[in-house]
């Protein structure tokens, strides 16, 4: 079947994701879906375990970092972490001050306000932090680009570490260690850690040199796994090598025995069942981001750290409160936005009177809505022009801002998102930079309309064994996309219509009898009516709400 030919009601050109596969029954579909996806039953990709994570200390100047630690531990050095104000910097300064803590060193932390302070170790908390008796500092998931920082910790006797993932700029800080899997020298993990998964790393080589020293601490590092994977996923990366260990083992620890903060917004936020990479995406993550956007990430770091029941629901109560007051503000800013003249080929937009915490998820819309990278600011007190950028598949935000780093004063991303500062005067050029740096990376984004499918089902197929077995490609999101089939020769049996477009389907080849489920299908209704027989786009998966095995296909589109 020719699918590059097929085009769905929403508007998506399907393709195949690999080579061609049709299946009629479940063993067919499961024996050509692991063909496709180059793996066996067998392979590590469905076992692999903690154990199977690499040595900590083949990292870059890890070994540096682990000596300087100890030390510090063992002398009881006040040691303070500089975190950032997003899910992944709030969790990875969490489960820095919680094991640190537990080893009873002194731990302080302080996570910047994202309107006043912006991303990055500022000079002035390293000067407050060494008046108040630290020697050792430590950043998580920033720094990396902090050269003021760095050389003013110096210059204090300061002990500065670093631990980032973000794109490093054309030279390296003078920091007393960095630890980035994306320096040119380095390419740990294959450079897909987040930034608390590097701070996670670097707790296991400290873990391992204590033990040598017989101070191995009674605290269990795999009680931080919840948190590694809520960052993992919170921060878009590829789920796939040692991601996909950590967001694994993480998974089993929120569904067994999450810590109190996270049992909080889980109820918070009305989480049932099982919860699972697309429950963090959708859930967890924006609440604990909510609490940097709208008021300060400190907020959502007490709750990550918290360990009594009642403040843990007060603060998770506070979170779900600032998610909805996010939403408010995103949508407004998001229609002044769209009522402005903006150039669809690289839509750039900035306001003095935009809220700091939402531009970035309005540019994420419009990347979204134009299928190209988007940059969205606002004027901060010091009349400076910051800018959030978020792009779309086939697009590189790291490396678009390196190609504008001549406008921008400063500047972080990685591939999925980023951000800078705006020079004076310098905006038309910057915008102008940033389309033809679009305009280089153009031809990769060209699949961003595509749909692409695992392989073409018939009813038959749809069975209880092969939904059983698809779910061990789970945690599945970015670098390991869920599974998706092309249904053909389904006919719509019987159709029940609930709320928020929400629809109920019995599908049928005339002999098998299959439910099929539709989410937020208004634009689907037409083509969805009682007795047309219809190819249908979506995932097959278990009913977890029926349970006892029962299945059903979750339709995304259908076929024009």
């Amino acid at each position: 079947m020719n699918l590059l030919q097929q085009l769905t009601v929403r508007g998506k050109q399907l393709c195949w994701r690999h080579d061609a596969l049709s299946a009629d029954d479940p063993v067919t579909a499961w024996q050509g879906l692991l063909k496709q996806r180059g793996v066996h039953e067998s392979d590590a990709f469905f076992t692999a375990g903690l154990a199977h994570l690499p040595d900590p200390m083949t990292m870059q100047d890890m070994p540096k970092a682990v000596q300087r630690l100890v030390d510090a531990i063992v002398q009881h050095e006040h040691i303070h972490i500089f975190g950032d104000f997003d899910c992944d910097g709030v969790s990875g300064t969490a489960i820095l001050v919680e094991a640190l803590s537990a080893t009873g060193a002194t731990v302080t932390s302080s996570i910047p306000h994202r309107a006043n302070d912006g991303h990055g170790v500022a000079a002035d908390v390293v000067e407050e932090v060494v008046a108040q008796g630290a020697s050792l500092g430590m950043s998580v998931d920033t720094g990396t680009t902090c050269f003021e920082a760095c050389a003013l910790a110096k210059r204090l006797n300061f002990d500065l570490m670093i631990t980032d993932h973000h794109l490093p700029d054309a030279s390296l800080p003078d920091a007393f260690a960095l630890l980035n899997p994306a320096r040119a020298d380095c390419g740990f993990a294959d450079r897909q850690l987040c930034g608390t998964g590097v701070a996670f790393f670097l707790l296991m080589a400290v873990w391992q040199a204590l033990d040598k020293l017989g101070q191995r601490p009674v605290y269990d590092l795999r009680g931080l796994l919840d948190r590694v994977a809520i960052a993992t996923v919170a921060d878009v990366m590829d789920l796939v090598g040692v991601n996909r260990i950590l967001v694994r083992a993480g998974l089993q620890r929120l569904n067994a025995m999450p810590v109190v903060g996270l049992q909080a917004l889980m109820r918070v936020a009305r989480v049932r069942g099982a919860v699972n990479a697309e429950t963090i995406g959708f859930y967890l993550a924006p609440r604990i981001n909510a609490a940097g956007r709208m008021q300060h990430g400190d907020v959502a770091m007490r709750l990550l750290l918290c360990t009594e029941l009642e403040e843990a629901e007060s603060l998770a109560e506070q979170l779900d409160t600032c998610n909805s007051e996010r939403r408010q503000v995103e949508m407004q800013v998001l229609k002044q936005a769209e009522s402005m003249d903006l150039d669809t080929a690289a839509p750039a937009i900035y306001h003095e009177d935009w809220h700091a915490g939402v531009v970035g998820l309005v540019a994420g819309r419009l990347a979204r809505k134009y299928q190209v990278p988007a940059a969205v600011g606002f004027v901060d007190a010091e009349q400076q022009i910051r800018v959030s950028l978020r792009g779309v598949a086939g697009f590189h935000i790291g490396d678009l801002l390196h190609a504008c780093s001549e406008h921008l004063l400063g500047f972080g991303g990685h591939a999925g998102a980023g951000g800078g500062t705006v020079r004076a005067g310098a905006w038309d050029g910057f915008v102008q930079t940033m389309k033809q740096a679009i305009v280089m990376q153009q031809q990769q984004s060209m699949q961003a309309n595509r749909l692409e499918v695992d392989g073409v089902l018939r009813v038959s197929a749809l069975h209880q064994g092969l939904a059983e077995r698809v779910q061990q490609f789970e945690p599945v999101g970015r670098g390991n996309p869920a599974v998706r089939w092309l249904l053909e020769g389904a006919h719509i049996h019987t159709r029940n219509d609930l709320k928020g477009g929400v629809m109920r389907l019995t599908l049928s080849d005339g002999q098998c009898f299959v439910p099929g489920i539709v989410f937020g299908g208004k634009a689907l209704r037409d083509a969805l009516q009682v007795g047309q027989q219809v190819s249908l786009v979506g995932k097959l998966a278990l009913d977890t709400w029926r349970g006892h095995g029962a299945i059903q296909f979750e339709v995304e589109d259908v076929l024009e």
